[in-house]
């Protein structure tokens, strides 16, 4: 992060998937201090029966070998016992951006980036989205596993 903020200026970071557990943002605290607080946190919230069925769907196209209802619930009960007291520490800072992603796909994107605005450059928002992103987003399908 420090080589991109030298680099270009730029000194907002997505950081997927951070904090996963209070370990994780106590690490944060210890590297850059207390003062230095995390913006916002998305929480992208959904069911669990609506993610066992959106994981088993895309193991058809995947071949992950994790995506199984075995590794699901282990994935599942290790959310809520590590990530979980983390998102409640951002939610008691109010500083957490819940996101319902049960709905459609272009809500939950459209959420996410208003969420994000205030971060967020225009330009770089405007742009296309890639191939990639695009299958991600469930607005391309995923090529299928020969």
């Amino acid at each position: 992060m420090e080589c991109a903020t030298r680099a270009t200026g730029k000194n907002n970071f997505l950081l997927d998937g951070f904090p996963r557990s209070m370990k994780n943002l106590e690490g944060w605290f210890e590297i850059f201090g207390q003062e230095s607080m995390l913006p916002k946190m998305l929480y992208l919230e959904c069911s669990y029966d609506v993610l066992e069925q959106r994981i088993l769907g895309r193991a058809n196209f995947t071949g992950r070998s994790d995506d199984n209802l075995e590794s699901i619930k282990l994935r599942f009960d290790t959310f809520k016992a590590e990530t979980l007291p983390a998102v409640d520490y951002f939610r008691s800072k109010n500083k957490c951006a819940e996101i319902d992603t049960s709905q459609d796909r272009q809500t939950v994107y459209s959420d996410i980036v208003s969420h994000l605005a205030e971060y967020t450059d225009t330009s770089f928002a405007d742009k296309p989205l890639t191939q990639k992103s695009e299958m991600l987003l469930g607005l391309r399908p995923f090529p299928r596993k020969e």
